[in-house]
Order: structure tokens, then sequence, then C-alpha cells
């Protein structure tokens, strides 16, 4: 009998003992696998979405607010700004790139950002079907939000006040649709963009609303007040350098305005990233302790289970196994639990990634995409096969000493 029928042999005489092994090391590679994915998936679709924006510019608030708003389009925005902002950083010699954003509206949780074609220029996007609008009220939608619309080009849609659904319907301002953006993989796939224009168009109504309050001496949100001279707004600039000056220059001259925040992208992810690392890092402890705890229950199993095949093991002595082949034997059952506990555990991790994937994306947070299995995740399969062979030597030790008299006068 070869030395893998005899594996086998043993694991079957275990099998519950052998399963419930395996199934612990799955669990530790599954925690590590799912945290390592998503981690990877996650910081590769923040570096998409933040592309080369150096600088957002926006109204007093919390900084990081004003961030995941404007960039990630996952908070409400901070308030809005005067027109005149952006124009003078469209102008300004330090800046290569201005866009304005104006927030406000979704449709079915889709929101519609008010902007210039300029907003594609940062994520490369480009137009796979009709083209970009040439009027107000047309709509160019993104590659997510046109296939979970199912909106066409020429297709007629009305948008939601606010940014969830169930918002006051504009129904006397509804969207033509004039393009589809290829995906991109970053934030533009889930929104729909409009021209600047349409946002003031749509919201004329309130701002005369609000002008009747103040008349009749009610009382009213001050920030839902238009306060440029030129009674337009936009929620928020993205700003890109043209040069290091830009970085130096910038920020001063902008904090030193009423109402405006500036805010840097880099910083503020930074500190977001840690306190999601934290979080990541007790998973991934979580992960490695299960599987420590693994190797430590397998390796006291597999001694009580060589102590109790001493009969066996003499009887192959006897037939003439040697002493290495009893080593390798048990070096081999440990090699098969961390095979199969790996592979099954990285298996279960990457879907337990792709489902919390998925969650996101419809829970309106930004579509992660996970990473193709790489070295990270061959080094995660090698450590749960080297920490179960690990646990098998001493073991393999004891099999590979056993004494064929012995062992069977006892």
């Amino acid at each position: 009998m070869n030395s893998l029928k005899l594996v086998a042999a043993f694991v079957r005489r275990r099998p519950l003992t052998w399963s419930f092994h395996a199934l612990t090391l799955a669990l530790g590679v599954a925690v590590v696998s799912a945290v390592l994915a998503l981690s990877q998936g996650l910081d590769d679709r923040f570096g998409r979405d933040l592309a080369d924006i150096n600088l957002v510019v926006g109204a007093k608030g919390s900084p990081m607010q004003l961030i995941l708003s404007s960039i990630y389009q996952v908070d409400a925005p901070t308030g809005n700004i005067p027109l005149q902002t952006a124009n003078m950083l469209a102008g300004n010699m330090m800046v290569r790139r201005a866009v304005p954003i104006s927030l406000g509206d979704n449709v079915a949780g889709f929101r519609i950002v008010g902007t210039s074609p300029q907003y594609g220029d940062i994520y490369g996007a480009r137009i796979a079907r009709g083209g970009w609008w040439a009027a107000p009220m047309q709509a160019v939608l993104g590659a997510d939000a046109a296939r979970r619309l199912g909106l066409g080009v020429g297709d007629v849609f009305v948008g939601d006040h606010g940014l969830a659904p169930g918002g006051e319907a504009h129904k006397n301002n509804p969207y033509r649709v004039v393009g589809i953006l290829a995906p991109t993989g970053a934030v533009i796939d889930r929104l729909v963009l409009t021209d600047t224009a349409s946002v003031w168009k749509v919201h004329e109504h309130e701002a005369a609303e609000h002008a009747q309050a103040l008349a009749a001496g009610q009382a009213i949100d001050p920030g839902d007040i238009d306060h440029s001279p030129d009674g337009r707004e936009v929620t928020a600039v993205l700003v890109t350098y043209r040069s290091a000056m830009g970085a130096l220059m910038l920020p001063r001259m902008l904090q030193s305005q009423a109402n405006l925040q500036t805010a840097v992208p880099a910083i503020e992810m930074a500190r977001l990233n840690t306190m999601i690392g934290t979080g990541a890092d007790v998973l991934r402890g979580l992960g490695v302790g299960l599987l420590a705890l693994s190797a430590l229950g397998f390796f006291v199993a597999l001694f009580a289970a060589v102590s109790q095949r001493r009969r066996e093991l003499a009887l192959l002595r006897v037939l003439g196994a040697r002493p290495a082949r009893l080593f390798v034997l048990v070096c081999l059952e440990a090699m098969a639990l961390g095979v199969i506990g790996g592979g099954a555990g990285w298996a279960i991790g990457r879907a337990a990634a792709r489902f919390a994937a998925l969650r996101i994306g419809e829970g309106g947070g930004p579509a992660v995409h996970l990473p193709a299995p790489g070295w990270s995740d061959l080094g995660l399969l090698a450590g749960a096969l080297l920490l179960s062979v690990l646990a098998s030597l001493a073991p393999a030790l004891l099999a590979a000493r056993t004494r064929p008299l012995d062992a069977l006068k006892g």
C-alpha cells in the first residue's frame, strides 16, 4: 500500500476529528483571505476615485465629509459656495483644472451631479453611446447607473429632491439621456451627470419660494438660502494643481475667505485608512489567532492519534517500513490538512469578500472590485500548509521512534 492510501486510511478512521481541524484551519484562512481581498479592493477603488484631485473647496464643515461627499459621493454635502469661487479657481494660473460640482437630487438613489464635461476627464471617461450634453436638462449616465436604471439614449427620467430615494419629484423638469459612459471602475460609473445649469433650473422654484418666505417673515433654513451675488452657487470645486506652488499658496488663500474650507484628499484619506485599518488589523489578528489555534489543536489531535496507532505503526515496521517512512506518513497527513483546509478557507474567504462587496455596492457605497488572486493568496496558503507541517513534527518523530516489540506488547 502506498503512502497516500495509508494517509487516507488514517483520515477515514477519525473523520469527525480530522474534519473539525480542517474546518478550524479553513475559518482562520477565510478570515485573513477575506480581509486581504476587501482591503486591497477598497484601496484600489479609493485610489481610482481620488484620481489626480489635489484639493477640494467647499462650504465650512467637516473636511472628511467634504471629501466623502464631493469625491466618493457617499455623504451629504457640507453646503454651497459661490459660483465666483469656482470661476476664480478656474482662472488661477496655479490651477490646471477646477471642476465644479452641484449636488442635491437623485434618481432611484443614483446621484445627479451638475458639472462640466471636464469631470469625465478626471477619470478618463469616454462616451460609449451618444454624446455629452449640449443644453440644460440633458444627462449623461455612468455605466452602472445606466445598467441598473435601465435607461438608454433618448429616454426621459425625473429626478427626486435629496440624495436618497423618496424625495419630492421634480416632475416639471425631466431630463433626457443623451449619452452613456463606458465603464471606468471609478465613482463616475454610478453617477448621472448633467450641466450645472440644469441643477440651477430644477431648483429655481425653490429659490422663489425662499424669497416669498423671507418677504412673508417666515423662518427658513439658512443653509438653503442662495447667498451668492449673482444667485448661483455650486456645492464644491475639485482642483488639480498645475505645479507644487499651488499646494503652498491656494489653501492659505482660500482659508482666509469666509464660509469656505479646503480639504486635501490625501490627508483625509490617510485619516480614514487609519480608522478602517484598525478594524482590518483586528480581523487579521483574529484570523491569525484561528490559524494558530487550529495548529495547536491539530498538534494535540495528531499526537493522540499517533499514540493510538502505535500497534498499526509497529505492524508497518514489522512489515519492513523504515522510521523515515512513518515520519513522512504523519507529515503527509498534516500536509493534506493544510491543502484541504487552506484551499477551502481561501474559497470561503473569497466568497465572503465577494458577498460583502456586493452588499456595499447595493447599499449605496462604492462598487468594490476584488483583486485577482496573487502572491498574497499564495503566501496565505503556504502559511497554512507550513503551520500544519510544523504542528506535525513532534507526532511524526513519535511515530518514527515506534519500537515494534514495545508497541505489540502494549
